[in-house]
Order: structure tokens, then sequence, then C-alpha cells
């Protein structure tokens, strides 16, 4: 009876060690889960991806056939670097033909600013003398008709021709002194006025021409990488239905957006920094800070699951550190700082 005493008092012992077991070992596991979520971080990573600046949609306000596609997608392009030229021979011509009127209205406009030369000024003279000459000359002849007897020596129509005379170098010697009062006078504010006036519409008319062949050509607007092209030479593009050229986006700095799981949002911080690591550069990490927490939920382009709702998370990557654009990553958040908490 005693032995089988003991024997059930042993038994309740070895059911407590066992039963002890169990229990520690949850205990264990318990905070270890917990230890993981102090760390402040998915368990298995976030999924992102690597991106560029802003990315640009380019252009052109031209009419024509493309005539020369000079880069293709993955090239790296300078800023001010050709990238597309639009056949516009047209509009080249039309630029020569305005720049020659542009020419002759400015030589006209300084013509009248300057007023007349001196060389133009002695013609002008020359002009009254001779007109003088013939008056006196002119003059003479009918005093030497008018002294004569009509009828006898000289005929009515012989007077009347030169008294005819007489007066057209009047009027002649008349007009000349008026020509050389304007010369002397030089420009009035009038003509200046006018001459400016079409030397202006001409530059106008220039500088409209020469604004649509600039439409013609598309260049860099900044440095960057050409993302994908969607016109190749010989395609027509117009005005009346525009179409995107190319684009490119600026890889001067690079930064990862990242998709983050809505239930475990609360973990990621503005400021925080991130572990960013790939698979396809195996053992290599970059560093990158929490630029902003989305406040939306959307879903995730990265993976294809409908039935988790997502938060999107921009990163910036250390200027050092230049990942490559485009390349699928993971992302491991470091704890938030005490007080922080992402958007609920």
């Amino acid at each position: 009876m005693i032995h089988r005493r003991e024997r059930m008092s042993r038994g309740r012992g070895d059911d407590a060690t066992f039963g002890t077991l169990p229990r520690l070992l949850l205990v264990v596991a318990g905070w270890l889960c917990c230890a993981s979520l102090a760390i402040g971080q998915p368990a298995d990573g976030t999924m992102g991806r690597v991106e560029g600046g802003e990315v640009l949609s380019l252009g052109t306000s031209a009419t024509g056939t493309i005539a020369e596609m000079r880069v293709s997608a993955g090239d790296r392009v300078k800023a001010g670097q050709r990238l597309v030229q639009v056949e516009c021979s047209a509009v080249e011509r039309e630029v020569e033909a305005r720049k020659s009127d542009l020419a002759a209205a400015e030589a006209a406009y300084l013509r009248t600013q300057h007023g007349p030369r001196s060389e133009e000024i002695s013609v002008g003279i020359a002009n009254v003398n001779l007109a003088d000459a013939r008056l006196h000359e002119a003059q003479r002849a009918f005093d030497r008709v008018h002294s004569l007897h009509e009828g006898v020596t000289v005929t009515r129509v012989q007077i009347d021709q030169a008294e005819r005379d007489a007066h057209m170098a009047a009027a002649m010697l008349d007009e000349m002194r008026a020509k050389l009062q304007l010369l002397q006078a030089g420009s009035r504010e009038e003509d200046l006025t006018e001459a400016r006036a079409r030397r202006d519409a001409a530059k106008g008319r220039v500088d409209e021409a020469a604004a649509r062949l600039s439409y013609c050509v598309v260049d860099a607007p900044i440095s960057g990488v050409i993302l994908s092209t969607h016109v190749t030479p010989g395609q027509l593009v117009s005005t009346m239905a525009p179409v995107t050229l190319l684009t490119m986006v600026d890889d001067s700095k690079r930064r990862v957006r990242a998709f983050v799981d809505e239930r475990e949002i609360a973990k990621v911080c503005p400021g925080e920094r991130a572990r960013i690591s790939a698979d396809g550069i195996p053992g290599v990490q970059f560093d990158g800070v929490v630029q902003s927490v989305g406040a939306v939920v959307v879903d995730n382009p990265l993976v294809n699951n409908g039935s988790r709702q997502f938060r999107q998370v921009m990163l910036a990557v250390a200027e050092n550190q230049q990942p490559t654009i485009g390349l699928r990553v993971t992302v491991q958040f470091a704890a938030c700082a005490t007080g922080q908490r992402g958007p609920r």
C-alpha cells in the first residue's frame, strides 16, 4: 500500500514536470514573437522597387514626320542633348524669308533714324541750282520773245511756249527747294514711329516662325535615363492628336517605393532608417530613410493578393549608393523611436 502511494506520488511529480515543459516553450515562443515585434519591422520584410526621381513625358507641338530618333530605351542622356528631330524644312524656309524682311525693315528704320546723308543734301543743293539756272534761261527766252512784235517777227504760239517754259522752270525750282528743305529738316517723329513699328512687326514674325521651328526638336530638359520611346522615324506627329514621344527619369537620386501591410503600418515611422537588400545582388545592402508613409490604403502591384491591404511608403536612398532603377528589393524597417507611430 505504501509502495503504491509512492509510485502515485512519483507519477504526479513526473506529470507536473512534463506539463511544465510545454508551458515553458510557449512562454519562450511568445517572448520571441514579442521581441520580433519590438524590432518594429514585418517579420518577412517588405517588398519594394527602386525608382529614380521625377518621370517626364516628352512631346512636341510640331506637325511633321519624325526625321530622326537619336536615343533608345535605357540610354543615359545629359541635359540639353538632342533626342528627337522632326522634319520641318518648310518652317526653316519661312524663317529665312522672314529674316530677310526683318533686315530690310531694320535698314529702313536706321535710315529714317539717321536722317539724310550729307551727300544727299549736296545733291539737293545741286538740283536747286540746276532748276534756278533753267528758270533764268527760260525767263530770258521769254523776255526776248515778249520784246518782239507779235505777227511780224514772232508768232503767238512762240510767245505762249516761252511763257509756259518760264512757268515750268519756276515750278521746278520751287519743287527742288522744297525737297532740299525736307532733307535739311531730317526725319520727323512720325516717320521714326512708322519705321520702328515696321521693324518690330518684322521681328515679331521672325520670332514666331523661330518658335515653331524650335518645336521641331526635342532636347533633354534634365540629365537622366530614357525609360521608353513611343515613335519611330517616318511616323507622322500632329498637334491635332498630341502623342508622347518618349519618357525619361531623373536618375540623379534614388528612392524606393515599398508597400507595407496595413496591419503592420504602425511599425513604420517617417525619418527612421531601413535596410534595403536585393536578391539580384547577394550580400549587398543599401541604407534608406523613410520619407513618407501613405495615409490611403492601396493595392500592392508587387504581389498578387487581393485579400490584403497596403500603405505606400517612400524611402530615400543614400546619395553615395546608387542601386539600379527598377530593381526589386526587400526593405527591413528599424524600430520607431519612442513616441513615434506611423499613420493608422
